[in-house]
């Protein structure tokens, strides 16, 4: 690995935190990562990346230099545009190759970036994404039977500071010793209802794997799974939470409904976070201390945010998009004078009960809604959790952190399964807008209905409709009378309040007349 510092020392710059460190023992490497960093696995090797800048290491066939160097060439040029520029140099045991004159690498990132890749498609995120110019600095080192080259894609603007991290990466990266690595198996996760695997992630050796597809909202769903070995577990919970506050002048409580891994039930009380602050008590003194009968001590709290432009960026845009679509719930939903808010975060949290210990990555959006009422306040929280857990005693899992890291970032989701879930996600989320507003209508009709009926009882007043023309008459009645009105057939003359199934409603009948439909609103469909 002393050939990898070649290319560290050209990325030289200010002292930095210490990274952390990361040892994968199923895919056999270790690195110091540093914050806003991520780790993934693509097609074209192992991609480390904070969405700004790309290092990519991959294993090529063993060639000559001037047929090694092909692939990188047509890949410049693709980046490039045919605008890119290289330059060539020999380095020790190897060869540098620099292309210059490229676009954003959308191509590595993407599959590191999440539900942001969603964004990072959309017309005006391209447009400002090309803004950014880019270099490439690829080392390709000779081995015995392979040829290993080692990328690097920067912003030709990219700070010192941020040179100096990426540095720091390449000079701590090693790969592992055989005997240091965990022999493992890829196995699946099913979605029936789909067909098609789900996700699929590394199960290392003497643990056992239970994964399935679970509802986290009436339109989506995600991979859950449970990965253990004797005490030792690894997990990940797809939550949903939705509690309610209501006050009246009669009184009032709270209530909550829990939606863990599929499995739906009630909590006792307010369980809910109406912050990103309120997270770590949550799990830590709410559902993790009703799972395990204890609540666990919170020993750190880490937010884990993007710290690169692009990462940044594409942040704030879906933070743009996901206000603009509360905005239209809230119109769709609310009444004047509601008020609404929502919050995302994703967090690393270390909690220990006993001689355990907790780990765990928590990614949470929250929706709060507050309705003012003189008659009946409401507080309405929902709040969305994915959350990674390892648990275990602290010694074994200490022991067993490489193998359960090496998963982690091993796991990955089918994207014919994300483009299938997308569609029926799609469909469902349509239906349910529909059956929405058609309650909504419903109400409001309903609410209209009441407010015209009760206000014609107290005036004395109400509506009549000839069945034979259509024709509609607001007449006066008692608010207590329970007769009927009649209509002349020749003459349109009306007769009201006839007693119903009296002598004169007999006679009335025999003669020809129509008994009128009546109703207090007049509203379509509410004549009987």
């Amino acid at each position: 690995m002393k050939k990898l510092a070649l290319l560290g020392l050209v990325f030289t710059g200010l002292g930095l935190a210490q990274p952390e460190r990361v040892v994968d023992r199923l895919h056999g490497f270790a690195v110091g990562l540093p914050e806003g960093w991520k780790v993934s696995f693509s097609r074209a090797g192992l991609l480390f990346t904070d969405l700004e800048s790309v290092v990519l290491v991959r294993g090529m066939p063993l060639k000559s230099p001037g047929e090694a160097v092909k692939p990188l060439l047509e890949e410049a040029k693709r980046l490039g545009g045919g605008q890119a520029t290289f330059h060539f140099k020999r380095a020790s045991r190897g060869l540098m190759l620099l292309a210059q004159g490229l676009a954003y690498p959308l191509a590595f990132t993407q599959g590191a970036m999440g539900d942001l890749a969603l964004f990072a498609l959309e017309p005006q995120v391209q447009a400002a994404l090309s803004g950014l110019r880019y270099e490439a600095t690829h080392l390709l080192l000779p081995g015995p039977k392979s040829l290993l080259a080692v990328s690097a894609y920067l912003p030709r603007d990219l700070s010192e500071e941020k040179r100096g991290e990426l540095g720091g990466l390449l000079r701590s990266l090693e790969f592992l010793d055989p005997k240091d690595r965990v022999p493992y198996r890829m196995e699946a996760i099913p979605d029936p209802l789909l067909g098609v695997p789900a996700a699929y992630l590394p199960v290392p050796q003497g643990y056992t794997l239970q994964g399935s597809v679970v509802a986290q909202s009436e339109t989506e769903r995600f991979p859950a799974f449970r990965l253990a070995k004797g005490e030792v577990i690894l997990r990940r919970d797809v939550i949903y939470l939705e509690a309610m506050s209501l006050a009246t002048p009669f009184g009032g409580g709270p209530s909550t409904v829990l939606l863990w891994n599929g499995q739906p039930g009630q909590v006792p009380g307010f369980l809910c976070a109406r912050s990103s602050e309120e997270v770590p008590a949550l799990l830590a003194q709410g559902l993790w201390a009703l799972e395990t009968g204890a609540p666990w001590q919170v020993s750190k709290v880490q937010p884990l945010r993007g710290t690169s432009r692009v990462a940044r960026y594409l942040e704030g845009v879906r933070w743009a998009w996901e206000q603009q679509m509360n905005q239209s719930l809230l119109m769709a939903m609310g009444r004047p004078g509601d008020q609404f808010q929502s919050w995302r975060e994703v967090q690393g949290l270390w909690t220990a009960q006993g001689g355990f210990q907790r780990q765990a990555t928590a990614e949470a959006q929250g929706f709060i809604r507050y309705a003012p009422s003189f008659a009946a306040s409401s507080f309405h929280c929902t709040l969305y959790l994915q959350v990674g857990l390892i648990h275990g005693p602290s010694g074994l899992l200490a022991r067993e952190m490489g193998a359960l890291a090496g998963v982690l970032l091993g796991f990955s989701l089918e994207p014919r399964w994300m483009a299938l879930e997308a569609e029926r996600s799609r469909r469902t989320s349509a239906e349910l807008t529909r059956m929405v507003l058609g309650m909504l209508k419903e109400g409001e009709e309903f609410n209209s209905w009441m407010s015209r009926s009760w206000s014609n009882l107290l005036s004395d007043q109400t509506y009549a409709r000839d069945p034979a023309t259509g024709e509609t008459f607001r007449l006066y009645k008692e608010s207590f009378d329970t007769g009927s009105f009649w209509r002349d057939p020749v003459f349109g003359g009306v007769l009201g309040t006839v007693e119903r199934g009296g002598r004169l409603e007999e006679l009335l009948e025999q003669a020809g007349w129509r008994r009128l439909e009546e109703s207090l609103s007049g509203l379509p469909g509410t004549w009987r």
